[in-house]
């Protein structure tokens, strides 16, 4: 690729930052800070000093380490050496590495915050990719950093960022301004990927603002750019604008030649002030500037910046998905059993796993684009994250269930558990004998009640099929259990199939799609595309895959399973030198189709893509996106989004939605009305442009092997807020919990819930006990169709009946303090003060 004007090139910034660590020849203290200068001078320029130091990219976390250690040593030399000088950074992982490896350091750090020449920006762990993680790991990137910055540096930290992440999410505004932040700082997109000014409102779905500086070329310049800058940096009617002085990507702080050039350059008449400061000052003379109160609001999202690294390396980014659910899930559960049973809450242990998995959400980490080598370690961060959250969420379920009295239990019972907030059919499928007693089959699950469930035997995933999996969709109260027993006898008939898919008998996937009043929706087969794809990992450049190079073939199709719970028809295809295997699993009585993929995959540099070929006119394409569901073009570019995105149009005059729900992708397109999206990108791992492939190459490539992907295919009349997908992609990705049991004494009955939330545009987010030292539970909600919402919260456990406005978009965190009688109900921001 070639270099567009003005862009940053990291390979620059890594020559300099080497060269730059080892800069520490004696020269004289500078006596002469930019703050004496004349104050005739029209104009400031802000200096700010700083080094972008990415924790993992191109080497590995502990030489992150080393170089943060090395880095602050040397800024903090400068500070020492150099009246007026300053330093800015973020990350308050970087911190503590150095409270647990140099505590002088750390005092000598804190002492210059006091000062006010060490400026603590950010505060998150890291600085994450802003469009993958989700809306709750934004949060707990502030809800930790901040609280960590507060009790070990003394600082409430007021400005967020993230200069180096590859595009941000439209409802970061809404998140910054809920955890106390009034503003923000980035640099991608720059000036040649997205028109926007330097200084602007950045404003959130619910009408949050921060007040945004957009880095003016580069976020560690050589003081040789400033010249430059005095055209550039200033936005329009401001006369104080930024530059950021130092070298970075791999650390290196700001050097005394570069110290000593702005000195020289201070004596130019024809230079506005330059004067060595911080994001906070310059902010503050922003907001005195009369410029400042026609400043331009820009909605939405900030994008695009390397539009590869929404499909990068998708094992991390499903292992991420994994561990931001799996400690959610815990976290609702084992509060659950605190308030149920006395079981002890694990905050801190939660707390420390989060902090693990919101470091691998590091942009270049999470984007896809660091070394094969770092993904060793982020597999090991995750799974300790996943680790503490399995276990916890087990032994909290089993705490629970041997509570229930099962005393009339003859067999066996299943305790069934639902984390989500409210009534829905749930999957629960595992691994038991049916036919335990040796006397007669299990049949049918059997509640207190009478109900009968009807059951399906599936065959075990090994090829040892003499241990089955138990299948079933049940009905489960709102975050809460029921209790099944595991009966005999005459099977209960099951619910009808409904008849709105037909599965291609001559190709590879869907060849019909039906509303329920009988409307085809679609215009070709739902099926599969190959798209070639040379770019480099992050896709410079790139716009959109579309470069169709074949379609793979269908080998063979059969039905492999057919009860009365699910029947599955397996399509198997070829292209090239990989094997695709699809189920497509129908439900008795369901709404969905289930699109489970296992792809043995061999390529290298193509992209496998699953097409929906929608029959909508007029059509919009509607992405959930971090803190808000956004409405797209449909030109085919590629974009990001999370756990659906559905097209809506017309036929006739009725309105229609096609929806995919995922458990793990993050990238598509849609051209129109055909809806494509990401299975596998094979890139190699970080290749930047301009280096290429070599003939000889042995290093890794992404996504290579077995890969598995899972969807639901939904579709229906009416708008897209009608199918309530925010709450069926949790349903997807939250199947039953259990626990296998017998017959016990115990306590509790069969059926209990702990708390409902309702309507269904209301999004929870979070159910979980407040941080330590804040005493209760803390509730997090956010409205999600655009439209003003009474909210409704009911927990026996908790004593709450309650009722609350949400305004479009709202973002809301609730306090829970319980008492006998009642709870009280308090509204906190997202640190939970």
């Amino acid at each position: 690729m070639s270099k567009q004007p003005h862009e940053l090139s990291r390979r620059d910034f890594l020559v300099r930052g080497a060269a730059s660590l080892g800069a520490v020849a004696t020269v004289p203290a500078f006596a002469r800070s930019g703050s004496e200068q004349s104050s005739a001078k029209r104009k400031v320029l802000h200096i700010i000093g700083h080094s972008h130091i990415d924790a993992a990219w191109l080497w590995p976390w502990r030489d992150g380490a080393d170089t943060v250690l090395a880095t602050f040593r040397s800024a903090l030399n400068r500070i020492a050496e150099t009246p007026g000088f300053c330093y800015s950074h973020s990350s308050s992982t970087h911190y503590r590495w150095v409270e647990r490896a140099d505590r002088g350091m750390l005092a000598e750090i804190q002492q210059r915050i006091r000062e006010g020449r060490w400026e603590v920006v950010g505060g998150w762990p890291v600085e994450p990719d802003c469009n993958v993680p989700s809306t709750e790991s934004f949060v707990r990137h502030a809800l930790y950093g901040k609280q960590y910055c507060q009790r070990s540096l003394g600082v409430d930290v007021k400005i967020g960022f993230n200069p180096d992440s590859f595009g941000h999410a439209a409802g970061l505004p809404t998140i910054l301004k809920r955890a106390g932040y009034a503003y923000y700082v980035f640099m991608r997109p720059q000036e040649h990927e997205m028109t926007l000014p330097l200084l602007f409102w950045w404003e959130g779905p619910d009408g949050s603002r921060v007040l945004v500086n957009r880095i003016w070329r580069n976020y560690d310049a050589d003081a040789g750019m400033i010249r430059q800058a005095v055209s550039g940096a200033f936005a329009p009617g401001f006369d104080h604008a930024t530059f950021f002085l130092g070298v970075g990507d791999h650390g290196g702080a700001v050097t005394k030649q570069q110290i000593r050039e702005v000195f020289d350059m201070q004596r130019d008449p024809n230079l506005p002030e330059l004067r060595f400061s911080t994001l906070r000052d310059f902010f503050q003379q922003a907001e005195n500037s009369p410029a400042f109160t026609s400043l331009p609001v820009i909605k939405g999202e900030l994008q695009h910046h390397a539009r590869g690294c929404y499909s990068a390396n998708g094992e991390g980014k499903f292992l991420n998905r994994r561990a931001e659910r799996w400690l959610g899930e815990a976290e609702t559960i084992s509060l659950v059993a605190n308030l149920s049973c006395g079981r002890a809450y694990q905050g801190e242990q939660f707390a420390e796993a989060w902090w693990k998995v919101l470091f691998c959400q590091f942009h270049d980490m999470m984007a896809g684009t660091s070394l094969y080598s770092d993904y060793q370690d982020v597999r090991d961060s995750v799974g300790y994250a996943c680790e503490i959250a399995q276990t916890s969420k087990v032994e909290a379920l089993e705490t629970m269930a041997k509570q229930v009295d099962l005393s009339g239990v003859e067999e066996g019972a299943a305790f069934l558990f639902n984390p989500l907030p409210w009534k829905r059919k749930a999957l629960v499928e595992y691994y038991t004998g049916s036919n335990p007693s040796g006397n007669a089959p299990i049949t049918h699950l059997l509640s207190k009640g009478g109900d009968k469930i009807p059951v399906q035997w599936r065959p075990s995933a090994s090829m040892t099929s003499f241990f089955p999996r138990l299948s079933a969709w049940v009905e489960l109260p709102p975050c809460g259990y029921k209790v099944f027993e595991l009966a005999h006898g005459e099977a209960p008939a099951g619910e009808a199939y409904k008849d709105f898919a037909t599965i291609s008998e001559t190709g590879f996937g869907i060849s019909s799609l039906k509303a329920e009043d009988g409307t085809e929706l679609l215009a070709g087969p739902i099926g599969l595309v190959a798209i070639s794809d040379t770019s480099d990992t992050w896709a410079h450049g790139i716009n959109q895959f579309r470069q169709e190079i074949g379609r793979p073939a269908l080998i063979s199709s059969s039905i492999i399973e057919n009860g009365p719970v699910t029947r599955v028809t397996r399509h198997r295809a070829r292209w090239q030198q990989s094997e695709i295997v699809l189920d497509i699993a129908q439900f008795a009585g369901l709404d969905f189709i289930e699109l489970r993929f296992v792809i043995d995959w061999r390529e290298h540099e193509q992209i496998l893509k699953l097409e929906i070929p929608t029959a909508l006119s007029g059509p919009k394409f509607l992405a959930k996106v971090p803190g808000q569901v956004l409405e797209r073009h449909t030109n085919g570019e590629e974009e990001p989004y999370q756990d659906w995105g559905a097209v809506q149009g017309k036929i006739g005059n009725g309105d229609y939605t096609v929806a995919l729900l995922n458990n793990s992708t993050y990238s598509y397109d849609c051209l129109n009305g055909l809806f494509r999206t990401v299975l596998i990108r094979s890139a190699p791992f970080a290749r930047h442009n301009p280096g290429q492939v070599p003939h000889d190459d042995n290093n890794a490539w992404q996504d290579q092997g077995r890969q598995e992907r899972r969807f639901w295919l939904m579709a229906g009349r009416g708008l897209y807020t009608d199918l309530a997908l925010d709450r069926r992609s949790e349903e997807l990705q939250t199947p039953a919990e259990y626990v296998m049991d017998s017959a016990h004494h115990g306590i509790e009955g069969w059926e209990q819930s702990f708390l409902e939330v309702m309507p269904s545009n209301i999004w929870v987010l979070a159910v979980k006990h407040a941080e330590y030292p804040q005493e209760g539970t803390i509730l997090r909600l956010q409205e999600r169709s655009g439209s003003a919402t009474k909210a409704t919260l009911k927990s026996a456990a908790l004593g709450l009946d309650h009722s609350l406005d949400l305004a479009p978009w709202e973002l809301k965190t609730l306090l829970i303090k319980s008492s006998k009688a009642s709870a009280d109900v308090r509204d906190v921001s997202l640190l939970e003060t």
